[in-house]
């Protein structure tokens, strides 16, 4: 049956009590290991990273999630080579570099990045990011009009802000949400509001987009899951960035603790996903 694998973000780590990227990587590997999740997303940039994640992931039997940002297809292949070579990657998750000015050259901007990725033997998912090809819901849905063979990485946190959206959302917005959903291959998890990319995960201040963000992915499983087919996998990576993604008093002291927040978006993605475990 269609199965759910959740990932932690190497970057997510960045700056949690205990924890250097820098020179100690396998610690941060260590921690979420024995946390259970089902893999790693890591950046190709990143290579002393990224070989220390696929290598781990190999001998723990788990997963990787390969990330890049592209500006051509000729820095795209290269990229996907790279994952390949690793190897142990479940997928790759491309950002765009927003270099095309207008829609039509981003159509045919995304044309020739899917010509190469088509011929990539691992799933590769575009994903949804502010300041990217995919950067609003307008251009997106277009996007998607003329590319019926795209599938995107749903990080719906982007479009919020973006947007600057209300509650409810607009439903010219609320729409091409929802077109956005139906052709995910992939999410990446983290709550925003209107004036801020990431907001606590738990709280009062939090429950109304709490409670939209979670029905957004509920309707992105049920929408993946009605088109999967046996052994297929939905990859979901928990991304809660540090500063300024996350929110710091004067001093500079993050509000929440992003490592507990990762849990706790992992109990409730699996929990969204089968109601019922």
């Amino acid at each position: 049956m269609p199965e759910l694998k959740v990932y932690q973000s190497l970057w997510a780590m960045d700056g949690l009590p205990g924890v250097d990227l820098d020179h100690d990587v396998e610690g941060a590997l260590d921690r979420i290991v024995a946390a259970g999740f089902d893999g790693v997303g890591v950046n190709l940039f990143r290579t002393a990273r990224a070989e220390a994640t696929a290598r781990r992931t190999a001998d723990e039997g788990l997963s990787w999630e390969a990330q890049a940002l592209v500006r051509d297809a000729d820095q795209l292949a290269r990229f996907l080579d790279q994952a390949i070579v690793l190897g142990g990657a479940s997928h790759v998750n491309i950002q765009v570099a927003n270099v095309a000015p207008t829609v039509e050259e981003a159509i045919a901007l995304m044309e020739t990045l899917l010509a190469v990725s088509k011929a990539c033997p691992l799933p590769v998912f575009y994903e949804t990011h502010r300041g990217r090809v995919l950067n609003d819901l307008f251009w997106t849905t277009d996007i998607l009009d003329a590319l019926p063979d795209l599938t995107l990485t749903g990080d719906l946190s982007h479009y919020v802000t973006a947007h600057e959206m209300d509650l409810p959302p607009a439903s010219h917005l609320a729409e091409r949400i929802d077109r956005v959903l139906a052709r995910c291959g992939a999410f990446h998890l983290r709550i925003a509001g209107p004036n801020q990319i990431q907001l606590p995960v738990e709280g009062a201040t939090s429950a109304s987009w709490r409670a939209t963000f979670e029905d957004w992915w509920s309707q992105g499983m049920d929408r993946w899951r009605a088109q999967a087919s046996e052994g297929d996998v939905l990859p979901i990576l928990c991304e809660l960035g540090p500063p300024p993604y996350a929110i710091t008093d004067p001093q500079g002291r993050e509000l929440t603790d992003r490592w507990v927040e990762a849990l706790a978006l992992k109990t409730r993605i699996k929990h969204l996903f089968s109601p019922a475990l």
